[in-house]
């Protein structure tokens, strides 16, 4: 029997780090405890240190033969590199097993640390780590054909932590904060937006609706909850075949929920969101200045105008709208605030969340940053945690990065310049109560 400890590093970065459940670690939690002979599996979770504003100490972690880690946000992999580090001068027979967004990126980098490095979805790549450990011949770096489809193994469990890190009344506050927690119905995207990295698999892997509606009873069963928050990049399908009957599916589990998409899903789809309980879709316009900007970042709507009426159609329907808002973005031009307000002022949004642009590492951005006008990106990777400073005044608001004088669409936009900007909408919207 081999034992394996699931590590959730303690996402500092967030402004309530337990508000959001670890997914994809309780995922392949539940997956190597069920489909790896001989192993059982334990979960510890570093992120209530970080709540309380105390620093994760690995003492409390016990010795385990493996540690596995899901590294999905760059700004993790400074802090889980040095648990790796520390855990080994205490438990030096120990092997560390790691996966997600930033090792599927930051290969390399991630193979000088880790033992094992699972490149791409992971299913398939965990057993086969795993059958090779047992037979003397573990390698270093496992790559998935992707063969595995998000639909052939089942929900997480999520036993492995205490309820109340799974279920709790912020996902919903702004509708009375009933008990809700998170969900993946899909994996995967197929767009291919030049900011981002979460396009892996590089299509959409959906749950079958029989898998939806019996995750859903689980959830309601087992903890109480009577709303879900998608967290799928695209959370309504923008096929009709396939749409249709995944909200028809969540329908059938009689839960409120609320996610995010893109802009370009049909009314009849919109109207069958609202029919199976949705209460408010996040919109990630990033841009509302120009749709120069829209092309520039590879949007699938790249148009300002489409967008506004994708809100219209929401409004239609009695979905609350939450518009994204992404500051910095190249091609983005000083008159962007005055825009944006003018924009906002005429589709008025329910609510409304603005970041600091990050080139985050492994992103086509990223990987082509002069192309973009980029003259430098910030090497330290805790600050890449990919749009997620967005709360009030008091954070950091981004920007990992400097644009060059001069750029392909024109001059170049100075740090303090942007900053200023993302203070005024941020004011301009608190003082609206448009933020949650």
């Amino acid at each position: 029997m081999s034992s394996v400890c699931v590590v959730v590093p303690s996402w500092a970065y967030w402004k309530d780090p337990l508000k959001l459940q670890p997914l994809w670690e309780l995922y392949y939690a539940t997956f190597m405890e069920d489909r790896v002979p001989g192993v059982s599996v334990e979960m510890f979770d570093l992120r209530a240190a970080a709540a309380s504003g105390e620093t994760p100490d690995v003492a409390d972690i016990p010795e385990h033969d493996v540690y596995f880690y899901w590294v999905m946000k760059s700004a993790d992999a400074l802090e889980v590199y040095d648990l790796v580090r520390r855990l080994r001068a205490k438990y030096p027979k120990s092997l560390h097993f790691a996966g997600g967004n930033h090792v599927d990126r930051c290969t390399d980098e991630a193979s000088e640390v880790f033992d094992v490095s699972l490149v791409g979805t992971a299913e398939e790549l965990i057993v086969r780590a795993f059958e090779d450990l047992a037979a003397g011949r573990l390698q270093s770096v496992y790559r998935s054909a992707e063969r595995f489809h998000f639909s052939e193994y089942g929900h997480a469990r999520r036993e492995f932590l205490p309820a109340a890190r799974i279920v709790n009344d912020q996902h919903f506050s702004q509708y009375g904060g009933f008990a809700g927690t998170g969900v993946y119905f899909s994996r995967g995207c197929s767009f291919g937006c030049r900011f981002c990295v979460y396009n892996n698999p590089s299509k959409f892997e959906y749950r079958t609706p029989e898998q939806i509606t019996a995750e859903i009873e689980y959830l309601k069963r087992t903890y109480g909850v009577e709303g879900v928050n998608l967290r799928d990049e695209v959370c309504v399908p923008v096929s009709p075949k396939t749409g249709l009957p995944y909200l028809e599916a969540i329908g059938k589990g009689g839960v409120a929920w609320r996610g995010q998409t893109v802009t370009i899903a049909s009314e009849e789809l919109v109207k069958a969101a609202a029919e199976s309980g949705c209460r408010e879709l996040a919109l990630g316009l990033e841009n509302v200045e120009s749709d120069d900007v829209l092309r520039i970042i590879n949007k699938p709507s790249k148009s300002v105008a489409a967008n506004r009426a994708f809100i219209e159609l929401l409004k239609k329907y009695g979905i609350r709208v939450k518009v994204c808002l992404i500051f910095g973005l190249p091609g983005e031009t000083s008159a962007v605030v005055d825009r944006t307000i003018r924009f906002l002022e005429e589709v008025e949004p329910d609510y409304v969340a603005v970041s600091g642009f990050d080139p985050v590492p492994g992103s086509p951005i990223y990987e082509n940053a002069e192309a973009y006008g980029i003259q430098w990106i910030d090497t330290d990777l805790s600050k890449h945690a990919h749009l997620v400073y967005r709360f009030g005044d008091d954070e950091d608001v981004g920007l990992p990065f400097a644009y060059a004088e001069h750029t392909p669409w024109g001059p170049g936009r100075r740090r303090h310049e942007i900053v200023a900007d993302i203070r005024t909408i941020q004011g301009y919207l608190r003082d609206r109560g448009m933020t949650y």
